[in-house]
């Protein structure tokens, strides 16, 4: 009984952390469908989809790791994972192995990963898939959106991924996300789709786009409303490489986490853009050394994880360019919040294996406002409007459960009567 309680109070701690305590959402049923605009499909950012996992391994990290699972379980998000201990099991299971020939990752050997639920938006809403914990992600909005007669799986529909990995190993994604705007245009009554995304979603979207005909994007996409997109990265993305990053929630041990971090291709995809970062700029200290934007295949090597810079290069010109998407845009995003800029170790925080001094500058407190702001410049690329709608106060992940901005993409966006 003493471990359950230990297990409850862990449980939510981490939701609490996490920004995702969902409160005081509409569940009336739709009443005049009329009332719809046009049809969504929502892309998640990293961590925003649930992942599946079975196992049937030969070797574990700890001994109380398990080994065989009959059958798939949710492996992320599952916060019973994240607690001491038994995280290290989880991180082990989710990190991934990269072959530098191929330049593709794998996952870990006994290591079976699915993304369930395509198309619908359950993978998308809740980030705990019980809900008894009440974790919420893009459940807000779409509770609001189908109490104006939206029907999930119909009219909103989510496209849910493997966010530890970039768009050069998402092929058969990009396919399907093609098929599914296509067939959500198609059912409902040929009317052109918002895409509605969140963090690196929105560079994921970028992606797709930047790979379509305009013909393609004047049939089908009415517009791009992203939230909080990283367009040119984040600098937080050096912290996780040396010291990991604990998810948002105190309770857990970045370090614990730090070898599934290092693995993941979309960590090396959202590292700052060379472009929109002063390559002279001191990013990271330590006693014997500094690191600034020219220094990343000596800061990976010093690190111990050459692997990573080779996934950079891998990555780096995805969209390195941040090209005009050729649709409508709406940047959406939080401000005022410290947002991590530069990272300091000294005697005291020793470099890499403890937290360092964060140094913080404007941003949502994950995303630099440099990098919140980058779609602007698409306004001189592109004749479709961008239009730029600033939530003060707004943290990167609780700002999906802001009641303005569902209101906003609503009134603005979603509405039958602009002239999108």
């Amino acid at each position: 009984m003493a471990v359950r309680k230990v297990y409850t109070a862990a449980t939510f701690v981490v939701l609490i952390s996490l920004g995702c305590i969902h409160t005081g959402l509409v569940h009336s049923k739709p009443s005049v469908r009329a009332t719809i605009g046009s049809p969504v499909v929502l892309i998640p950012g990293d961590g925003g989809s649930h992942m599946l996992g079975k196992l049937n391994r030969t070797e574990v990290i700890h001994y109380f790791c398990r080994a065989h699972t009959d059958d798939f379980f949710n492996i992320w998000l599952n916060l019973e994972e994240l607690i001491p201990y038994i995280i290290d099991c989880w991180a082990d299971n989710i990190k991934l192995i990269y072959d530098n020939v191929t330049r593709t990752t794998a996952d870990m050997p006994g290591v079976s990963v699915a993304i369930p639920d395509w198309g619908n938006t359950s993978s998308v809403e809740w980030l705990d898939p019980s809900k008894v914990s009440y974790g919420s992600y893009f459940a807000p909005l779409v509770d609001k959106m189908v109490a104006l007669g939206y029907e999930r799986g119909v009219s909103v529909r989510g496209a849910p991924y493997d966010f530890r990995k970039a768009p050069n190993e998402g092929q058969v994604l990009l396919k399907n996300l093609t098929k599914l705007i296509e067939d959500t245009y198609a059912q409902n009554g040929h009317r052109r789709v918002v895409l509605i995304t969140h963090s690196m979603g929105g560079p994921y979207a970028l992606y797709l786009l930047n790979h379509k005909s305009q013909a393609w994007k004047d049939k089908y996409i009415k517009a791009l409303a992203s939230v909080g997109g990283p367009w040119v990265g984040a600098a937080k993305v050096l912290r996780l490489y040396a010291s990991g990053d604990d998810l948002g929630a105190f309770v857990v041990n970045p370090l614990a986490v730090r070898p599934a971090q290092r693995t993941f291709p979309s960590s090396a995809w959202l590292f700052p853009n060379d472009d929109f970062w002063d390559p002279n700029e001191v990013l990271v200290s330590t006693p014997q050394k500094n690191y600034t934007m020219k220094d990343k295949k000596e800061y990976f090597d010093d690190l111990g994880i050459p692997f990573a810079y080779q996934m950079w290069l891998d990555t780096k010109d995805l969209i390195h360019n941040v090209t005009a998407p050729g649709v409508p845009v709406f940047c959406l995003h939080g401000s005022g919040l410290d947002t991590p800029e530069r990272f300091i170790y000294d005697e005291k925080h020793k470099f890499p294996d403890t937290q360092p001094i964060t140094i913080s500058g404007p941003g949502d407190g994950t995303v630099n406002m440099k990098s919140l702001k980058a779609c602007l410049m698409w306004r001189k690329q592109q004749k479709h409007p961008v239009i730029e709608k600033d939530f003060p106060g707004n943290e990167h992940v609780a700002i999906l459960g802001n009641a303005t901005l569902h209101q906003y993409i609503i009134d603005n966006i979603l509405t039958p009567n602009n002239k999108l």
